[in-house]
């Protein structure tokens, strides 16, 4: 699901992971979270039990760089 504001020019893009427990949603964040640049990536919040199992979601805000309007096709990112 994406979100595009043009007044701001941000494009908020939002990835649902689904699946049963104990699949690898939470690893998987949690990966990308450790191999992403400190400069562009927010606070990871996670939301788990007392069990280790995420009760309702991970949240991970990444900026991955600007897009150069006017495109003719696709975006590109600088």
């Amino acid at each position: 699901m994406s979100f595009i504001n043009y007044s701001s020019r941000e494009i908020n893009c939002k990835i649902v992971y689904y699946g049963p427990g104990l699949c690898g949603k939470t690893t998987n964040l949690q990966h990308i979270y450790t191999k992403t640049n400190p400069d562009v990536k927010g606070k990871m919040i996670s939301l788990a039990t007392e069990t280790e199992r995420t009760l309702f979601f991970d949240f991970l805000p990444l900026a991955l760089g600007e897009i150069i309007f006017p495109f003719t096709s696709g975006f590109v990112f600088v």
